[in-house]
């Protein structure tokens, strides 16, 4: 009879490996889905935003008025010093800047994020 035995505990330990392996392998699967999971949801973060087929059209703006050319560029930026220097306020600050150009006043007027207000000649 101590053969008996001998299977059986043969076969305990075979059914402890079994259970063993499948338990493993349920955790392997598991994990390996979660790993999909975040590598898909880090790919997606990464991948670059698709561009337009045309590029963007860069517009130049001149105003040309009494024998002065003065670019959209320039009015901008003495909007901004008009606003730095003589009204004291801080560049940083500016979200929009709407301006009105009036050359039969020889006149730029502004107004800086809805509130503030200015002028400077031309």
């Amino acid at each position: 009879m101590p053969r008996p035995e001998k299977e059986t505990t043969d076969s305990k330990k075979q059914n402890k490996l079994t259970d063993a392996a499948k338990s493993l392998a349920t955790k392997t699967e598991k994990g390996a889905k979660e790993v999909v999971k975040k590598v898909t949801k880090t790919a997606k973060k990464a991948a670059p935003a698709e561009k337009s087929a045309e590029p963007a059209t860069k517009a130049n703006v001149m105003l040309q008025y009494a024998g002065k050319d003065i670019s959209y560029d320039e009015l901008v930026q003495n909007a901004k010093n008009k606003f730095q220097y003589d009204m004291g306020g801080d560049v940083d600050t500016i979200k929009e800047i709407n301006l009105y150009v009036k050359p039969d006043e020889s006149k730029v007027y502004f107004v800086i994020n809805g509130n503030i207000e200015g002028d400077y000649d031309l």
